[in-house]
């Protein structure tokens, strides 16, 4: 696994510049606290479709930052329940 854990703003040039097109998971977050934790085959289109409004629960709580990692295959499924429960994010699926 590769670490991300730095904080970086939640908007689509962010987005484009600093997350691969891979796997991974990724850590939503409004004034430093989680909203949401997702995972995915390709991090940066996951995070893409999210700022885009894709689930309306992230939205209404409005992310200003998030955080991934690039994490490969199923591992990322294992990974994301890891920081669902040390994160306790406001937005389930």
């Amino acid at each position: 696994m590769i670490y991300h854990r730095n904080w970086y703003p939640y908007d689509a040039k962010t987005i484009r510049e600093h997350v691969p097109p891979t796997s991974g998971v990724y850590s939503l977050f409004s004034h430093q606290e989680c909203v949401y934790v997702g995972a995915g085959q390709e991090l940066q289109a996951e995070l893409t479709r999210s700022l885009q409004g894709a689930n309306p629960c992230i939205s209404q709580h409005t992310p200003d930052e998030f955080q991934f990692e690039v994490v490969l295959g199923d591992d990322r499924y294992t990974r994301r329940e890891e920081l669902i429960n040390e994160l306790n994010p406001a937005c389930r699926d």
